[in-house]
């Protein structure tokens, strides 16, 4: 993994081009920029010299390289690159995938499910899963901000729900939270692209309508299943897709206004900011009490011993 080369090695084998620029040094001469990855680290990377035709995003290439350090950065020198031919390997082996046991969360899911009683819930949940089922499971909760891997919607969600649940009160309506909750992001089903691909991207209708309204959308369409589902009660289920990014600037078309509402969006945001934070906690050595300035949170976090 590149993340074991220390400064000075060499790396030689396939990875995964996520992008690349074709740039110019100060005396004119053309050069890569790249960001590359082998499905557990990115790596900025620099192919200096460069002639003839780029690699293409998406792809997979077959380099040959130094582990330099610019700035107190690891990044990659390559010395030499090609297209890796058909059947050399599998694309899939360069997505990033959920370290988290993918059936647990399955049944932890499924049992999020069958705590809804309501019949027009239930209807849409059923409807929404009879299309979308394995999708979910699949899809990433986002590209860069959290669980951006294979699993991590449905890592996403179950965290989602679980926070959820722990918030509420007994005068919350729990069936239509946990419903709202597990179907808040279910637009990243068609936000993301990761099928026969080495590299997640964004389609082209999550670049033009965002899960949010993608999301929307899909319920709305599904409700012709739904014969128990009452006007009232999708209204109230689509306004919690509709408000959980919690304000009009962070993406939201309305804000927050019931009470399910506003635990949604807090239950979101506190589950993707702790992600974040055991990330760059995980990233961070052990002689260190503070994590790297957080990406999306613009400081940094003590990790030290708290006794």
């Amino acid at each position: 993994m590149l993340k074991d080369y220390a400064v000075g090695q060499s790396f030689e084998g396939f990875l995964a081009v996520k992008r690349c620029e074709v740039r110019q040094t100060s005396t004119k001469k053309d050069y890569l920029d790249l960001t590359l990855s082998d499905g557990h680290t990115d790596m900025v990377a620099r192919a200096w010299e460069h002639t003839g035709p780029a690699p293409t995003v998406n792809t997979l290439i077959y380099v040959n390289t130094m582990m330099t350090q610019y700035r107190g950065e690891n990044q990659l020198n390559v010395n030499q690159w090609r297209v890796a031919g058909d059947g050399e390997c599998n694309p899939a082996d360069f997505l990033p995938v959920t370290p988290r046991d993918v059936n647990q969360m399955r049944d932890e899911l499924k049992g999020y499910m069958l705590r809804v009683t309501d019949p027009g819930l239930v209807q849409m949940l059923r409807s929404i899963f009879t299309l979308y089922y394995n999708d979910f499971m699949e899809a990433p909760a986002a590209l860069y901000y959290h669980e951006p891997y294979i699993g991590g919607l449905l890592e996403h969600t179950c965290g989602v729900v679980n926070q959820c649940l722990r918030l509420a009160t007994d005068d919350i309506d729990t069936d239509l939270l946990i419903t709202g909750a597990i179907l808040h992001d279910i637009g990243k089903c068609l936000d993301y692209s990761w099928k026969n691909s080495c590299v997640i991207t964004m389609t082209d209708t999550g670049q033009l309508l965002g899960h949010i309204t993608q999301g929307m959308m899909l319920i709305s369409g599904q409700a012709v299943n739904c014969p128990d589902l009452t006007t009232e009660r999708l209204n109230l289920l689509l306004h919690l897709i509709a408000s959980h990014h919690g304000k009009l600037e962070y993406g939201s078309p309305v804000e927050p206004r019931t009470k399910e509402a506003i635990l949604l969006h807090n239950a979101d945001m506190l589950n993707a900011e702790l992600w974040k934070i055991n990330k760059a906690k995980s990233q961070t050595p052990d002689d260190e009490n503070w994590t790297g300035k957080v990406i999306g949170m613009n400081r940094r976090f003590w990790v030290g011993d708290n006794r």
